[in-house]
């Protein structure tokens, strides 16, 4: 037999709600994981575009420090602009800009871009202000010709230097 207390207490427990509200965070979740891999995999931009086209020289030696990320680049593209790393610079700004990533580090020693079309007299001016920023060492970044890959390619080659 039930006594008086039990059945207010099955009474009261009738009146409550059966079905309690939760949130289901299972899909927050997916779709958050989803797009975290989604921008882990993503390769980050480019923070420096050199110019469109460099010369080609057939003598070049591999410049690993260029990569490096305090690595003085300037770029001088066709049209006579120039670059620091990738901040749009006027030539007489480019001693300063040059000092302070000395301060900061930097190795002493300038790698120019240079568009092959570019005017040599904007790339004498650049190199007259990296001298003048201290900096004796410059080094002319360019590309390296594609090398034949057939035999016929070599021969022909081989001929026109005859």
């Amino acid at each position: 037999m039930c006594s008086r207390s039990k059945v207010a207490a099955l009474r009261a427990a009738k009146r409550g709600a059966s079905v309690y509200p939760t949130f289901d965070l299972m899909p927050f979740v997916g779709v958050f994981m989803v797009l975290f891999f989604i921008f882990m995999l993503i390769p980050p931009s480019p923070r420096f575009v050199p110019p469109a086209d460099l010369p080609e020289a057939r003598s070049t030696t591999f410049q690993p420090r260029a990569l490096r990320e305090d690595a003085i680049r300037i770029a001088v593209a066709r049209n006579g602009r120039c670059f620091f790393g990738s901040v749009t610079a006027k030539p007489s700004e480019l001693p300063d800009l040059i000092r302070t990533a000395l301060r900061g580090g930097s190795e002493r020693k300038a790698y120019l871009l240079a568009d092959a079309r570019v005017k040599n007299g904007g790339v004498g001016i650049v190199v007259d202000q990296i001298r003048r920023a201290g900096i004796i060492n410059v080094v002319i970044l360019v590309n390296q010709p594609p090398r034949p890959t057939s035999d016929s390619q070599v021969l022909i080659n081989a001929q026109a230097g005859h």
